[in-house]
């Protein structure tokens, strides 16, 4: 019977981990992103993000340049993805979230807004 209630138990925390895994997966493409009010001003970047091997990837480039950024660590929740990466000689985080189809918004470090939508 013990035997039994931890294989279900195991059973259900693989699918829930399974799910959560691709919960975030509306955040997966190519977007169009608009930082407003920093010091250099508005800066529109495209971020590119990718899940390989089970974890998500992404690097972004700011429009007109051919200049990457890659992110060295993303964390993930649901409908929330924070990542994290080195530019301008400062630790930098940019915190997204999924506001409708084909839209994302957060902030740069918590301070300047970024709105974003798909690329087509």
């Amino acid at each position: 019977m013990k035997k039994t209630v931890y294989l279900l138990v195991g059973l259900m925390l693989c699918i829930s981990t399974a799910t959560f895994a691709q919960s975030n997966d509306q955040f997966i493409g190519t977007w169009n992103l608009s930082i407003s009010d920093t010091p250099q001003g508005n800066i529109n970047v495209e971020l590119s993000i990718e899940r390989v091997d089970g974890k998500l990837n992404a690097k972004f480039s700011q429009v007109g340049t051919s200049q990457a950024t890659s992110i060295s660590n993303i964390t993930e929740k649901e409908n929330e993805i924070t990542m994290y990466f080195f530019a301008e000689g400062y630790d930098l985080y940019l915190r997204l979230n999924s506001t409708e189809d084909d839209k994302i918004s957060g902030y740069l470090i918590d301070q300047f807004p970024v709105k974003g939508e798909r690329a087509k």
